[in-house]
């Protein structure tokens, strides 16, 4: 399979790139990481900006206003909204226009992908259950059944407040909460991630709406969420690599640069070595599950199992070579490190992927 891009994806990289380096800078980032004054406004802005340049409407076909991309395209985003730790909603968001493309029916897909590719819609997924871990077979709301019931909503990083839901229900299916059902309850609970928002929701499982294809495209849907966050977890090692060697060439010790030292030469090519070579394993996922090709589930978890191990890696050792200024909370590298930890827990940890796999 040639994975080379061509000159239509790496403009589209490029701008996304550009777009990161000038308004989501370290200041931005610290500032949402703090929740000073202004960051809601800070954070609207940048959704605004980043849809406007279509990045929302990746996955929405064509005639409702989207760009008509694969979740290959997707994840070369996602790749770069990584290495920029970027606090946009990306994922959640292109997988609520996935579920709704895939498994919407017309008067549905007509009603929500719309707004959802220019960006006054920002969707994200509730896909979470206890036993088996995150798998379809252990999602609960239950539209048929009326009455209350606590969903575990894991926005992923990027906004605290989504206006469309797209839920696991019993049986394996997909389901819609959206922006005008009365009686939703929303409760934030902690996040590791200081530019993540999590929550849990009370709904009458009788207000959640349909999806009439959810079943068959369910498995398809947690597959391409797993790919994402490979996608992101590729990013975040790569430029875990890149700070480390901008360090190595500006700090001193006995009058010399540390990218002098061997030691250091050493630990910046262990580093290295968790990043480039495994972005075809992301890619790879991506495109089996673009392609719905067999064996995609495995492939999409196998990606998202072993780039989340290569991402907490990457960003603690980053971080010991920064020494003591790697710890503290104005680098930036703590941010990296807690998008790592949050994004290797969401949609199944390694060890829970592995488990799954064998």
């Amino acid at each position: 399979m040639n994975y080379l891009l061509n000159e239509d994806q790496l403009a589209f990289q490029e701008t996304a790139q550009k777009f990161l380096a000038t308004h989501a800078n370290s200041a931005l980032l610290h500032r949402i990481a703090d929740r000073s004054d202004g960051w809601q406004e800070s954070l609207a802005n940048l959704w605004q900006g980043f849809a406007e340049l279509g990045f929302a409407g990746l996955l929405v076909p064509e005639e409702y206003g989207g760009i008509g991309l694969d979740l290959f395209d997707a994840a070369l985003i996602g790749e770069t909204l990584g290495a920029a730790a970027a606090p946009l909603p990306f994922i959640g968001h292109q997988l609520a226009c996935l579920a709704i493309a895939r498994a919407g029916d017309p008067e549905q897909k007509a009603k929500w992908l719309p707004g959802l590719a220019d960006g006054s819609l920002i969707g994200t997924v509730a896909l979470h259950a206890e036993t088996p871990a995150w798998q379809p077979a252990g999602w609960q709301a239950d539209p048929e059944t009326a009455g209350q019931h606590t969903l575990r909503f894991v926005p992923v990083p990027g906004h605290n407040a989504p206006t469309l839901i797209v839920v696991g229900t019993a049986g394996g299916g997909l389901g819609l909460v959206t922006p005008d059902t009365d009686g939703v309850i929303r409760r934030d609970t902690p996040c590791i991630d200081p530019a993540a928002f999590l929550a849990e929701i009370d709904i009458d499982q009788a207000q959640v709406e349909p999806l009439p294809g959810g079943i068959e495209h369910a498995a398809g849907l947690l597959a391409a969420g797993r790919a994402l966050v490979a996608a992101d977890a590729c990013g975040g090692t790569i430029r875990c690599v890149e700070l480390a060697v901008e360090y190595a060439q500006v700090r001193e010790q006995f009058g010399v640069q540390i990218g002098q030292f061997q030691a250091v030469k050493h630990q910046i090519a262990d580093i290295a070595l968790e990043g480039e070579p495994n972005r075809p394993l992301c890619w790879h996922a991506a495109q089996t599950t673009a392609n719905q090709d067999p064996g995609f589930s495995r492939h999409a978890a196998l990606a998202k199992a072993h780039l989340s191990d290569a991402y907490l890696r990457t960003a603690r050792r980053t971080i010991e070579l920064h020494g003591g200024f790697g710890y503290t909370w104005e680098a930036d590298l703590h941010l990296y490190l807690k998008r790592a930890m949050f994004g290797s827990a969401w949609l199944g940890s390694a060890t829970q992927l592995r488990r799954e796999l064998a």
